[in-house]
């Protein structure tokens, strides 16, 4: 793990006249409506229906919490990726419903530096019963994605997708394990999302269908890392949990393991 060297060196608001501040602030607010209208594309491929004018809005905020975090750039020219990118963390497509409604335990990701890959697990373990969620369920449809921001000047962007996971309510309870490679983002903002949608059965039980309800699905970003030199960066708060070393996948879309 690395800790971030950079310190502020920005001025001040008060060193600024309300002009000057007023127009630098204005440059960082247009660099985050830029990168946030990219990102919220990408979200809405996820998970669409998930997806508003709120989720939009929000995914502004968090992202500006994550830009103004800059240790390096002076007011006007702030970037992400060069300070605490957690206020990310935790961010959900809708407010309606959160991952806490199907898994008692959040999943967990760890990045390796020897291989330059990313692994997420879930804890099949901490899965509600099924009858809690909705008396009608009878599938879950869960998808890990990591979507990579590259801190460079075009903040280029990619994301990777996991195979569906579908789980049936006599699905063992075991843990689960997905591994992204990240070959090429040695400097990078990458986050870690889980999707989750719901089967559900017809009112008479002749039939089943993936339920539209948006109490019934969610999109989670459950961590946000900082990679820098090839190595992930640790703030003073963040605390990294320690899971085995991940095995490189094959697949465009990853298997899970």
């Amino acid at each position: 793990m690395s800790s971030f060297s950079g310190k502020p060196k920005r001025k001040h608001r008060s060193d600024y006249s309300v002009s000057e501040y007023s127009k630098l602030a204005g440059c960082d607010f247009a660099y985050n409506n830029r990168l946030s209208s990219r990102l919220y594309d990408m979200l809405k491929v996820i998970q669409r229906m998930a997806c508003n004018r709120s989720t939009y809005i929000r995914l502004q905020g968090a992202l500006y919490k994550a830009v103004r975090d800059d240790r390096i750039h002076d007011l006007g020219s702030l970037r992400l990726g060069y300070g605490d990118v957690s206020p990310l963390k935790g961010f959900r497509f809708s407010l309606k419903t959160s991952l806490g409604r199907f898994f008692m335990n959040a999943p967990v990701a760890e990045f390796n530096e020897e291989k330059n890959s990313l692994e997420m697990r879930i804890s099949l373990r901490s899965l509600h019963h099924f009858r809690n969620v909705q008396e009608r369920l009878v599938k879950l449809l869960i998808k890990m994605y990591c979507i990579v921001i590259q801190v460079n000047e075009q903040n280029d962007m990619v994301i990777h997708a996991s195979k569906d996971l579908e789980l049936l309510s006599d699905h063992p309870r075991e843990d689960r394990s997905i591994f992204f490679p990240l070959q090429g983002s040695e400097n990078a903002v990458v986050l870690c999302l889980v999707t989750v949608r719901s089967w559900l059965t017809s009112p008479d039980g002749t039939d089943q269908f993936l339920s539209n309800d948006s109490t019934l699905m969610t999109g989670e970003v459950f961590d946000a890392m900082l990679i820098r030199d090839g190595k992930r960066v640790i703030f003073p708060k963040e605390v990294s949990k320690g899971i085995p070393p991940p095995i490189q996948p094959v697949d465009n879309e990853i298997d899970w393991s």
